[in-house]
């Protein structure tokens, strides 16, 4: 049976990461361990204050609320084509989303980010799509000009630099997410490195408040993903998908995006600290943070020989291609007979906040809002960047025979 490729489908972990995994089941312990993360984190952002949480959405709600506390100000420029969970937490912390069209680099329309700004914007939040750096000087000049604060979203790109620094060192706040498809993963997990030293007192006092992860349910997490890994090695894709959804209905391997977020409403558990039990994961996935991302660039580089660009990199920036982006009209057939020989195409983003069985209006979209996005969202789909050369070769000649 052919190995399955796929962006969703836990892409980062190794056989080594599964043993920790089943170690961490039986109670391994390493008091050591978020020291160790931290100073890892160190080699990318030298300053600023660390907190861990169970979520990327969940930092971010917290962060937002702490904002809001300190300013009277409530709203927050953030771009479409995105994911719904970000204007879920912008109005989980009391405060109003403003969508943003986008440009070439799938990253904020500068043009339209200056219309939209106004006297009552918060913050913006830079997202760095696909692990492509945004136009950063620009974007810090107009919100240093409207005294605005700044998170960096590095929850695509982690290792990613611009002017040859590390993203995350020119905001107030930079926010990493360490979920299954992200740059590095240690199953669920989220953090903030605050910056700004304004915010920082009031966010220790605030995070000191935060609840611990719930045991059960990381025995559950850990649990679900030893067996859908398994499954996955050794299974076809639709046993997987089975299995993946005999898991979800046991409540033992969650949804990305549960049915309350959905719908606009938090779900129970939404805000914890990160796992105690998980920092040994979490160690182990940074320590190959520089060998995924080099080989993600270096299979970026052989799509673009072969299949062109749909994007333009902004100056100065190193990209780190979480995945790559590609266009078709006729992407949902050429998504449908790739899964059938277990290739798993990216979703990223078929509508302006994914996942797109959701109506959008719920998180204050409004239809026609952001024209670039929309245009775009008809024919973009995403290719694997963590595989081999091999299996990059054998993705392009598939591609190849649906070139209009």
């Amino acid at each position: 049976m052919k190995k399955i490729v796929s962006i969703d489908f836990i892409p980062n972990f190794e056989e080594d990461d599964f043993e920790l995994i089943k170690q961490i089941l039986k109670g391994y312990e390493d008091l050591k361990a978020k020291r160790k993360v931290e100073e890892e984190l160190r080699k990318y952002f030298p300053q600023g204050e660390i907190l861990f949480f169970n979520s990327a959405r969940a930092a971010l709600t917290f962060i937002l609320k702490i904002l809001k506390n300190i300013d009277s100000r409530r709203r927050v420029l953030t771009q479409a084509f995105s994911c719904l969970v970000v204007p879920n937490s912008i109005k989980f912390s009391g405060l109003k989303p403003v969508f943003v069209d986008i440009e070439d680099d799938f990253n904020f329309y500068l043009d339209d980010l200056k219309k939209k700004i106004s006297y009552d914007s918060l913050a913006l939040i830079i997202q760095n799509t696909f692990g492509l750096p945004a136009k950063i000087d620009e974007i810090l000049s107009l919100a240093k000009e409207k005294n605005i604060f700044v998170i960096e979203n590095l929850t695509h790109a982690l290792g990613a630099k611009y002017k040859n620094t590390y993203l995350g060192n020119f905001g107030d706040i930079t926010l990493l997410s360490f979920n299954r498809n992200k740059v590095i993963s240690s199953i669920i997990g989220g953090a903030l490195i605050i910056r700004n030293e304004f915010i920082i007192k009031e966010a220790l006092k605030e995070y000191e408040k935060v609840e611990e992860f719930n045991k059960v349910n990381l025995k559950k997490l850990l649990l679900g993903t030893l067996i859908f890994g398994f499954f996955k090695r050794f299974y076809h894709s639709k046993i997987l998908r089975k299995i993946l959804k005999v898991l979800r209905n046991l409540k033992i391997t969650p949804e990305m995006i549960s049915k309350e977020e959905k719908l606009g409403i938090m779900p129970k558990d939404y805000l914890k600290k990160f796992p105690e039990e998980l920092y040994p994961l979490l160690l182990n996935q940074l320590k190959k943070l520089e060998r995924f991302n080099n080989q993600r660039k270096k299979i970026a580089k052989i799509y673009m020989e072969n299949l062109g660009t749909v994007f333009k990199i902004s100056d100065f920036s190193e990209p780190i291609f979480l995945r790559y982006p590609y266009f078709s009209s006729k992407r949902d057939e050429i998504i449908k007979e790739f899964s059938r020989e277990n290739i798993f195409l990216g979703d990223w983003y078929f509508c302006p906040l994914a996942p797109c069985d959701a109506k959008e209006e719920i998180f204050g979209y409004e239809k026609g809002s952001c024209p670039k996005v929309e245009e775009i969202n008809q024919i973009i789909f995403n290719l694997p960047t963590l595989i081999s050369e091999e299996t990059a070769y054998d993705i392009i000649e598939k591609l190849k025979k649906w070139r209009e």
